[in-house]
Parts: C-alpha cells; structure tokens; sequence
C-alpha cells in the first residue's frame, strides 16, 4: 500500500507540474524568430491575443488629408486654390461717379474673366450713408456675404460694416479711409498723402525748384481730402524757393471747379504751377486751363498736376496743357478686393486687422497716356502675388 500511496503521489505532482506548464504556455506570447518572421499559427497557444495589439503611437499615425480644393485658378503662372465652386460677392458705390465706371469696375470684370466669379454690383441713387445701409443690408438679406464698400461716410460706415460682421458677412472697405478703429478687414485704397506729396514733388521739378503754386482741394471736411492737403504743403516746405499762393478749396462739382479756378488763375498771373489732388477739382482745372490758353494766346505755360484719367483731363495731357496726372490704381481695387474676399471666406485671416493696403500708382503723361493701363495691370498682379505671403495668415 506504501508503494501505491507513492505512486499516486508521483502521478499527482506530475499533473500539477504539467498544469503550470500548460498555464505558462497561454502567459507568454509565442517568440518572434529573430529573423522577425511571423511565427506559424501553430506556434500560438489557442486563444492567445493578437500581437502588437497596442495603437501605433500618435507620432506614426498617418496624417489625414488636406482638404482638396473646389476650384484652382492658373494667372499669371501661379495656382490660386479656393474652397468653393461659387462666391457670393458684392460691390457697392455710393453714387455715379467716373471713377467707379471707367477704373473699379474694369478692375472687377478682370477679375471676373480671370477667376471664373460673378460680382453683384450696386451703385448708390444718393451719396449718402442711409442710402447706403438700405442698399447693401437689402443685398445682404439676398444672401450675399462677400462686400467690397466704398464707405459714404467715413465715420458712418464702420456701423454698416460691423453689423455685416456681426451676421457673418466679410467686408473690404475700398477706394478711399474711413475713420479709426475700422471695422473691416482691410481698406484698398491709395495712399492719398503719398500721391498728393509725390504729385507735387514732381510739379516742383518742372518749375525748376521755384515759384507759386495754387492748390485746388475738394471737401475739407473729408478725411482723404486732408491727407492730401498735407501731402501738398509738406512737399512745398521741402522746397524754400517755392510757397502756395492760394488755396482753393470746396469744390464739389466740376462746373464750381472751373469757377473757382479761373478766377484763381485771374488772381494770381504770376503763379507758376497748379496742383488738384481730387478728380472732380481736376476736372474743373482742365476746362479752365483750356479756357485760360484760348482767350490768354501769350500766357505763359502754368505747369499743372492733376488726379485721375478723366477725358478732360487726357485731352488736357494731349494738348500740352497738362503736364501729368495720377493715375490711381481704381482696376486693382476692383480685382484685388474680390479676391481678398475669396481668401477670407476660406478662413484666411489678415496678419494685421484694418491694415491700409496701398493700391499703388501710375504718373500718366503724354509719353505714355496710350499705354499707362498695362503699367497699372502689372502693379496689380504684382500686389496679388504677396496674399499669400504678406498679407493674410493660412487658415
């Protein structure tokens, strides 16, 4: 009986050793050759877990897609991706106005032609900010959500502008200042100081550094008129031989211009240049330098600087009785605006929020008044090629 007990007990432990042989065996996971070949499937005890069946970490994960864009436009040899097929844009002038005609909205069937958009455009029946609120917040409820405005007011419109915002709108501000703090993104405009600054600097030349000058201005009570009346005395205090013998100021219509011009030129016989930095009071200027020569047969040339590219003022330029004119960049105001309004509604951001973006200019003279609009066209797509890099931040 001994000898059974122990048999008994030897068969026992065996058990039990072959249970904690057995019990290691699903512990342990089946050894990966170390060629790193996967083992067989016979190598695994049965209902073992997977291998590696911990995530990759975070760092090797694939990254996911960028979005594909709906629509790429080729210009100028430089791909533009946007995230829609169609924009809603939309452009508001406050009244008829040559400058909007002839320059802004030539600006926006370029960009029209170029980027495959259409843009609603609406010109004001009054040149004031009522008119203008009505107008663009009854096309706003059509549902359009992209606006370039030419601020009536320029205290007022930031109002019409943060009420846009404030339903989801965006908002370019263009063609001339609004007062601080503005309340769109941007404002396209010239640099109204500068060109008035430049435009005398370079009537000073003509004189040969010396003699009067007469400043013709328009509203005094806007603030773009200001800048340039600045521009125009800082320009003169530059030069000690040189002083402005009148100022003739308010004029709103051309009629009223050549008014107040004449009689400017009547006073003041002796004065050797004539500036106008609007392009109403340029108007003005050209009829009455056309009227000054025809009943003046011996007067000496006035040396004269005007504003915009008015027939007047061109016929003024071919008949050598102006010497040049600005011209503004209205065609890059038309086009760069709307595509700025693409960017941001693509969630693009501008790198600095109400940033005055200067639209450059052009001096037109009689050497290059018939080829001038390719020299304004290059100044353009050369501001659209910084977008990407100077003026709006990557969403």
């Amino acid at each position: 009986m001994k000898k059974t007990h122990l048999r008994i007990l030897a068969l026992l432990c065996a058990v039990v050793m072959a249970l904690g042989l057995f019990g290691c065996a699903k512990d342990e996971p089946a050894q990966q050759p170390a060629d790193n070949t996967p083992a067989a499937a016979g190598d695994q005890a049965p209902g073992a877990p997977a291998e590696n069946t911990e995530p990759p970490a975070e760092d090797n994960q694939p990254a996911e897609p960028a979005p594909q864009p709906a629509q790429t436009v080729d210009h100028e040899g430089v791909t533009w991706a946007f995230q829609q097929d169609e924009y809603k844009l939309c452009c508001y002038w406050p009244g008829p106005d040559e400058f909007f005609d002839n320059y802004v909205l030539q600006g926006i069937k370029g960009f029209e032609a170029d980027f495959g958009q259409t843009v609603e455009y609406a010109v004001g029946t009054e040149w004031t900010q009522n008119v203008e609120n009505q107008t663009v917040e009854a096309l706003a409820a059509q549902g359009y959500d992209c606006f370039m405005i030419f601020g009536a007011d320029t205290a007022g419109a930031n109002g019409l502008y943060k009420e846009l915002y404030d339903n989801g709108c965006q908002v370019i501000n263009y063609a001339g200042l609004v007062d601080d703090p503005q309340e769109s993104a941007f404002t396209l405009a010239s640099n109204v100081y500068t060109q008035a600054y430049e435009s005398t600097k370079q009537l000073i030349e003509y004189m040969g550094g010396e003699g009067t000058i007469i400043n013709v201005l328009e509203n005094l009570n806007d603030v773009n008129t200001v800048k340039r009346q600045q521009g125009v005395e800082d320009a003169v205090a530059e030069h000690p031989n040189v002083s402005i013998c009148q100022t003739v100021a308010d004029i709103k219509t051309v009629d009223e211009g050549y008014t107040k011009v004449s009689d400017a030129l009547t006073a003041n016989p002796d004065a050797k240049g004539i500036i106008a930095t609007g392009g109403t009071a340029s108007k003005g200027v050209a009829n009455a330098l056309s009227d000054y020569y025809a009943t003046n047969a011996s007067a000496e040339h006035v040396f004269a600087a005007t504003q915009d590219q008015s027939t007047e003022v061109m016929n003024g330029i071919a008949a050598g009785q102006i010497d040049h004119t600005v011209g503004q960049n209205g065609y890059g105001m038309g086009y760069v605006s709307n595509v700025l309004l693409m960017y941001l509604k693509d969630g693009w951001t501008p790198k600095t929020w109400g940033q005055h973006i200067d639209t450059g200019m052009v001096f037109i003279t009689k050497d290059n008044m018939d080829t001038y609009q390719k020299d304004i066209e290059q100044v353009t797509n050369d501001l659209v090629a910084t977008i990407e890099t100077d003026i709006l931040n990557k969403p």
